[in-house]
């Protein structure tokens, strides 16, 4: 979102044309309340071109009752229509993969921009990013004090097999479990409550769009400052902890200007 002060331009882009115009009167008609930004909008990908970051969001939302994983038809031809597109006016720009099923839709687009030849980090997905703030939330919460000073990751899948890594979370620097110990059933249930989060929120109001647009907002800021911030991100992760296929899950990632710069080797057991 602009009140992030991350960008300096915003482009959007949509099938649905008018509609599109009327979020990007609704953005603009905010502009006192936020650093200078300029809005772009268009049908055409155009508007797009020489993008510093893409992100996309295009695809139909989860219903009611069905899991991300119910997406992967209805989402991955528009992926594969949207990625050549996008890379023939900004080729030079990492992509943000945020449709659902996140990690599946990032390895659709991934097969896609292969003809481009892209460098590997290029494409890669929100992924986990906004299951570990809901994750470090509850802590907080459970805690009472402030998000901020919880830290962790939750790795995986987007979604209901997604792995919390209680070894890495840590509230004020002091480890969450100490070293050998193992997560109580309190602390499996705080998982289980991340897990049917977003189902939760769709239920009760028929989409999600605030935390993981904060989310999202959070790898603008790390992409275009090239923080080199560690995030838990969707990447290809051929390699890692004996994957030996072309399978994109989140680990924790170096995000800076090109995309993913480089990944945590975590220690995991069983």
């Amino acid at each position: 979102p602009p009140q992030s002060h991350a960008v300096g331009a915003l482009a959007l882009c949509d099938i649905a044309e008018e509609k599109l115009i009327g979020e990007a009167m609704d953005l603009r008609q905010g502009s006192a309340f936020y650093s200078r930004v300029k809005i772009d909008a268009a049908s055409s990908y155009d508007v797009t071109a020489d993008s510093d970051l893409v992100i996309i969001t295009a695809g139909t939302a989860r219903r009611p009752g069905e899991t991300r994983l119910d997406l992967v038809a209805r989402n991955s031809g528009i992926i594969q229509r949207i990625i050549p597109k996008v890379l023939r006016y900004s080729p030079d720009a990492p992509l943000c993969i945020v449709s659902n099923p996140a990690d599946v839709m990032t390895a659709v687009a991934a097969r896609a921009a292969e003809p481009f030849n892209l460098p590997p980090g290029r494409i890669f997905g929100s992924g986990c990013v906004l299951d570990s703030s809901r994750l470090c939330s509850l802590i907080a919460s459970t805690f009472d004090v402030d998000t901020s000073s919880v830290n962790g990751f939750v790795i995986g899948e987007h979604g209901d097999s997604s792995v919390p890594v209680w070894s890495s979370i840590s509230v004020g620097g002091a480890l969450l479990i100490p070293p050998g110990g193992q997560p109580s059933e309190a602390h499996r249930a705080m998982h289980q409550d991340v897990v049917s989060a977003g189902a939760e929120v769709i239920k009760r109001k028929g989409h999600t769009n605030f935390a993981i647009g904060m989310s999202v907002a959070r790898i603008t800021e790390a992409v275009l400052n090239d923080e080199r911030s560690f995030l838990p991100v969707s990447t290809c992760v051929r390699g890692y902890q004996g994957v030996e296929e072309d399978v994109f899950l989140s680990v924790p990632c170096c995000v800076g200007a090109t995309g993913v710069v480089r990944v945590i080797d975590l220690f995991l057991t069983e």
